[in-house]
Order: C-alpha cells, then structure tokens, then sequence
C-alpha cells in the first residue's frame, strides 16, 4: 500500500493552541501538519520533518517543520495521548528554527509530562 499524505488542519489548530498556553512563540504558520496513510512503520505514532538548510539554500526559503501524524496510531489514542504526542513533536523543533532538529536527549516522557502538566494548568485556568 502507498503512503498518501493529506493536509490536517485540525492537527495544525490543536498544535496552535499547545504553543500558545505553553508559550512557544517560535512556532508559528512555518510549522505544517499533515495526517498519513498508509505507513507500515511500527510503534510511530508522529514524526517531525525539517527542511535541511541546504534545501533552504537552494530554495530560497527560510526554515520549515512539517509534523506528520501517522493517522492508523494516531487516531486509536486518547485525547491525553494525542495532546502528548503533539508536544512531543513540537520539542523537536528548536527555538533557532535553522532547520535542525532537537534530539531525544531533549526530548523524553519527563519532557512530555511536565509540558502537558503545565499546559493542563493553563487551559483550567483559562476556564
């Protein structure tokens, strides 16, 4: 089976609304968010893509991140699950927003946790 790739703007709001209560200012419409079908990869919930500064270069265009979501996995979790995920990805992209990626050394389940603790805070107090 092929891979299809398809735009997902419920994802891209859901990833908005994260950065703002958790005040990552770096991630803005540059980040794009797309569901796909189709993958055979095991235990992949979510990838982050990044344009390589090469490519950037050759293109003439600033930094770009794509957020993939695997949509067979993604979508059998809970809405917790779902929201941890996104975080997850979105600690991938560093605050230089080069083009480079954040490494799982920065990125972990303590990272994952203490954001999505903070990021359930805000929305309650938020109302």
């Amino acid at each position: 089976m092929t891979i299809r790739y398809a735009h997902a703007p419920d994802i891209e709001a859901q990833v908005r609304r994260i950065a703002a209560a958790l005040g990552l200012a770096h991630i803005d419409e540059r980040v794009v968010c797309m569901r796909s079908t189709g993958s055979r990869a095991r235990r992949t919930l979510a990838r982050c893509h990044a344009l390589p500064r090469i490519m950037q270069a050759a293109l003439g265009v600033p930094a770009h991140y794509v957020i993939e979501i695997l949509s067979e996995p993604f979508d059998r979790l809970s809405g917790e699950e779902r929201t941890k995920t996104l975080i997850h990805e979105l600690l991938h992209v560093p605050r230089a927003f080069g083009g480079g990626l954040k490494s799982h050394r920065c990125v972990n389940r303590r990272a994952v946790q203490k954001l999505y603790e903070v990021y359930v805070r805000r929305l309650r107090e938020r109302g």
